[in-house]
């Protein structure tokens, strides 16, 4: 099988205008009277931009020797099984995508059917071991380098048309100027993966993923291939249905997701049927919480834990004026162990000194759990924090306005946040009883998610100046403690449900889907309450916010181990990519049907 892969980026720019500057001046007669001028000076009106970046990662599994070796030559091959291991909570299945989902997979798409088992201890280095090409890929290892984010439309390549993104010397080397995906002897059981990175300039945009120049050939029959029963196709490539005949688009499977940890996975790096987490639970006790209200938190929180899965691991931690480690992380896989976790959470009232709220602290304790070495490696790291109101103390600021913050526990908290977020972790919050729109409800929106708000821009909040920092989608409100135990499981299924597939179906029904209008909407706000490929209300999606925010497509495909002759010298060729248009102004209909490219093809 022969790929190429090839993206292409759409811009849209508008003219720029300037208006000269305009003056009025008083006075009458002569320099006796009053005189006065005011001048408005420099007036322009200059268009925005809006530009497409992007990256990418692709990984490729051939079975090869060198897929199971360990990152020390000392240690033993890496745990990898044919077939389903006995605790398949501690493996995940690949390739990626091939788990159930809840949306409408295509007839013939092979469900539940892994092609092999990685030990969650193991995925990493796994992943490293078959990843291929990769930009940017300065030191050519096949693997993406790190890259600052808020510079991504400095850095970053245009593909497609005439820009030469794809002969970049930032790109691995032996890809330069090659499609993304080059390959030519795939064989039953092989499979691939590629997440690709969009980075939009300047402002917001609606994003399609879509392909065109779709085209297929049977490049004529071999012997094995002609007496294969399921050998469909005629041997005359001129043959108007031949595309139509080509077995290969059928029996490839493809899986498409929202890869927002952007690590190549679905369902976060613990495996691919939903996330295997370290949960740290940070729970206030800070002294306007009344006893009854404790309670309330004591109930919902142990509701929470039962709603985690047997392969996530869980700690407590308790904050007031200080903040303590309650239990140490602890795999919830047996009862004792969800008894100890539930212990804890019935005695966190009381457990730390004054009354304050200390986030901060609460923070910085939940963050020395997440990195000990109980944490696991292959683990989603994630931050749940539960807290009444404004933080009141903090363990790390010392005088006043030592920042951009005005007030010291603010901005303690969310730098302790930032460095958080900075380390590859997720914050959760949940604010309960707080005002809508409030202070407090506000400083938790800025401390949740995953990118860190700097100081400055929560500063232009805080003055008034400016909004509250984008990144609040993980944000949770529990107005009343009847709410609290809903709002927790709504958290616990976000942690365990992992990223969202939407969609999953032979390589045919992909590219018919990729290639249908504007090819499939996606949505800028995540969540599964979108359904990409059943014509969706466009009133329903949500843009993609500019720089320094990330956006990454998982794209997964594998021929089964089940197909054999009918697809030999079968091909595939496509163009793929992204095209985006600004937000403001339009609707997400879409304004036209442009047509990508380049080319993508598969022979095998």
């Amino acid at each position: 099988m022969h790929d190429d892969f090839e993206l292409s980026r759409r811009k849209a720019l508008a003219a720029l205008g300037t208006i000269g500057a305009a003056s009025a001046g008083a006075g009458l007669g002569t320099s006796a009277y009053f005189s006065d001028q005011e001048t408005f000076e420099n007036n322009s009106l200059t268009a925005g931009t809006l530009d497409m970046k992007v990256d990418w990662e692709e990984h490729y599994s051939d079975w090869s020797a060198d897929e199971d070796d360990p990152a020390n030559s000392a240690d033993p091959e890496l745990d990898i099984q044919m077939d389903e291991p006995g605790s398949p909570e501690n493996y995940t299945a690949f390739p990626p995508g091939v788990e159930e989902f809840d949306g409408v997979a295509d007839d013939d798409f092979i469900n539940g059917n892994p092609l092999l088992y990685v030990h969650n201890d193991d995925v990493g280095q796994f992943m490293d071991n078959t990843s291929v090409e990769a930009f940017p890929d300065a030191d050519d290892d096949g693997v993406q380098d790190d890259f600052d984010e808020s510079n991504a439309c400095n850095v970053l390549a245009d593909v497609g048309n005439d820009d030469s993104g794809l002969d970049s010397d930032d790109r691995t080397q032996g890809s330069r100027g090659d499609p993304l995906l080059n390959l030519d002897d795939v064989k039953p059981g092989d499979f691939g993966e590629l997440t690709l990175s969009f980075h939009l300039c300047d402002n917001p945009g609606y994003v399609w993923m879509n392909a065109n120049n779709v085209s297929a050939a049977e490049n004529g029959l071999t012997e094995p291939e002609a007496d294969d029963p399921d050998e469909t196709g005629p041997s005359d490539e001129t043959s108007n249905s031949v595309q139509n005949q080509v077995e290969i688009l059928d029996e490839i499977q493809t899986a498409l997701w929202y890869d927002t940890d952007c690590n190549n996975l679905t369902g976060g790096s613990g495996g691919t049927s939903g996330t295997t987490a370290d949960v740290a639970l940070v729970l206030d006790d800070s002294g306007s919480i009344s006893n009854s209200e404790e309670q309330d938190i004591i109930d919902a929180a142990k509701a929470f834990i039962d709603e985690l899965g047997a392969s996530d691991q869980a700690a407590t931690v308790a904050f007031g004026s200080s903040a303590s480690v309650e239990q140490n992380l602890t795999k919830l896989d047996t009862q004792s162990n969800i008894d100890d976790v539930k212990n804890s959470i019935d005695n966190y009232p009381g457990s730390v000194s004054g009354s304050s709220t200390n986030i901060d602290g609460g923070l910085e304790a939940a963050n020395g759990e997440l990195d000990s070495t109980r944490a696991r490696q292959s683990a989603t790291p994630v931050v749940v924090l539960l807290s009444d109101g404004s933080p009141s103390a903090n363990n790390g600021i010392e005088g006043p306005d030592n920042g951009d913050i005005t007030d010291d526990d603010d901005e303690a908290a969310v730098e302790e946040a930032d460095d958080v977020k900075s380390s590859g972790k997720r914050i959760i919050t949940l604010g309960f009883g707080l005002t809508a729109g409030g202070d407090a409800e506000n400083l938790l929106k800025a401390v949740a998610g995953t990118t860190a708000n700097s100081e400055s821009d929560y500063a232009d909040y805080e003055s008034g100046s400016g909004d509250v920092p984008d990144d609040e989608g993980d944000y949770f409100a529990a107005p009343t403690p009847s709410d609290l135990q809903g709002e927790f499981e709504d958290i616990a299924g976000s942690i365990s449900t992992g990223e969202e597939i939407f969609f999953q179906g032979s390589l045919r029904s992909a590219l018919t889907a990729l290639t249908d209008g504007n090819g499939i909407p996606l949505d800028g706000d995540g969540g599964d309450d979108f359904d990409e490929t059943g014509d969706p209300p466009a009133s329903t999606r949500g843009c993609f916010d500019p720089t320094p925010a990330t956006n990454c497509i998982g794209f997964s495909w594998w021929l089964p181990t089940d197909h054999g002759n009918e697809v030999q010298g079968d091909s595939v060729s496509f163009d793929l990519g992204f095209y985006t248009e600004q937000c403001r102004h339009n609707d997400g209909s879409g304004m036209n049907n442009e047509a990508v490219s380049n080319s993508d093809e598969v022979d095998a």
